[in-house]
């Protein structure tokens, strides 16, 4: 699982996206749309008593098999047994010290109508409405979904096969469901957006829920194929988060602004593409040549080098603004932002294979903060002793010092905060005594 640690979120100015954790609602709470519209989440979710029941089955017949242990089977069954079924009697009553397998088979004879007619196709339909549906339900409680697909298997498994069509329409339906989750979300072409990170975010957790419940039922050809739509997905969102800082790089305007904003707003997003990337190249172990270079490794290399890109034009913009420059306050306030997404996100990737450009961008982000935090309290105080006095321009260099010593308590540099602050504060009281 992917960490998912996150400090002050209520600086990030936006929402983060849920935890990777198969809690028991493990399907996404705000399905992409679909072709034809948007997929409207029905309020019911099938099957809910029927997949907890599943779990506790399992659960029973895991055990020690006794008289008493039959018991408990049936009485949780009876509300499933159909009318025309015959009630069932406990066929251990006469087999105490029998072998357990001897024993087990007993009891599976009268059961299994009831499991493979009328509690295995309930649990199909609740796996298929949770994994495919993206039918949501509030009831608190509601089992895993890796948890109902592992009862499920057991089930199957007791039952030398029976019911084995209930697991193999699961799979079908959650391969095909994944397909097309990625070709629809890999054909957008529309330029980031507020949430899009976020979004694709979800999708790949969405792809993770469908890989341990693969990998729960056994399906290996399936889960092979959902491994390989999951690793595309995630080049198409590193690729898709490069071009909208890119375009900021290229192109200062709005449009290329808010599209870079956008991602870099969605930190906590961005870590659970990269996880999911760097967790790829972990798995395939693919290794680069002289002449190609791995996909995976690819899309995180450049959206790397954007990232540094990126950085080295905000530091050189800032900078200029810091020192007196004419910039917008906005405009200013929103590079830094940037500046703070970037940072937010190389310190918070937690990953065996983190690569060392990450530390090293980090470390620059840190020390170029220094450095601006520095010529702005020094540029103030220029100012404050300049005459004729220049009020107006040194209430925006304020201005600007305060936004910096933001970013420097963010970022966690104490010291240079304090040294900072102590500037900020002559100049404050300073303008305040002036008028």
């Amino acid at each position: 699982m992917w960490p998912m640690k996150r400090q002050e979120k209520a600086t990030r100015n936006r929402a983060a996206p849920p935890p990777r954790g198969l809690l028991p609602a493990a399907t996404p709470d705000r399905p992409l749309h679909r072709k034809g519209g948007p997929r409207c989440a029905p309020a019911s979710l099938r099957g809910v008593r029927e997949a907890r029941d599943a779990i506790a089955l399992a659960r029973l017949l895991r055990g020690t098999i006794t008289p008493l242990r039959a018991d408990d089977v049936l009485a949780l069954l009876e509300p499933h047994r159909p009318r025309l079924v015959p009630k069932a009697y406990n066929p251990l009553a006469a087999m105490v010290g029998q072998p357990q397998g001897r024993m087990l088979d007993a009891l599976l004879r009268p059961v299994a109508p009831i499991v493979m007619d009328v509690l295995l196709p309930h649990v199909r339909d609740h796996l298929i409405d949770r994994l495919v549906g993206g039918k949501a339900h509030d009831e608190e409680g509601l089992p895993s979904a890796v948890d109902v697909a592992d009862a499920m298997r057991s089930l199957v498994t007791l039952l030398r096969g029976g019911g084995r069509g209930t697991v193999l329409a699961v799979v079908a339906a959650v391969e095909a469901d994944g397909r097309e989750d990625a070709d629809r979300i890999t054909r957008a072409t529309a330029p980031a957006s507020p949430g899009g990170i976020d979004d694709l975010a979800r999708a790949l957790l969405r792809f993770e829920v469908r890989r341990l419940v693969l990998e729960t039922l056994g399906a290996t050809t399936a889960l092979q194929d959902v491994i390989y739509q999951s690793r595309r997905l995630s080049r198409f969102a590193l690729r898709r988060a490069t071009e909208a800082i890119e375009g900021f790089v290229a192109d200062r305007g709005i449009k290329a602004l808010h599209a870079s904003l956008a991602t870099l707003a969605s930190v906590d997003g961005l870590i659970v593409i990269v996880m999911r990337n760097l967790d790829d190249q972990e798995e395939s172990r693919e290794e680069a040549s002289p002449f190609v270079e791995p996909a995976d490794r690819k899309a995180l290399n450049d959206y790397l080098s954007a990232a540094w890109r990126l950085s080295d034009m905000l530091f050189d913009l800032v900078g200029k603004a810091a020192a007196g420059g004419e910039l917008d306050d906005l405009l200013f306030e929103a590079l830094l932002r940037q500046l703070r997404g970037l940072h937010h996100f190389c310190a918070d990737l937690d990953h065996t294979g983190r690569p060392a450009t990450l530390d090293t961008l980090e470390q620059q982000l840190v020390a170029r903060t220094e450095s601006l935090a520095r010529l702005a309290g020094e540029r103030l105080i220029e100012t404050m002793l300049t005459r004729p006095a220049a009020p107006a321009s040194a209430r925006r260099l304020l201005g600007r010092g305060r936004s910096l010593a933001q970013l420097l308590h963010d970022m966690g540099r104490d010291d240079e905060l304090e040294e900072l602050a102590m500037r900020l504060v002559m100049a404050r009281d300073a303008l305040e005594q002036a008028g």
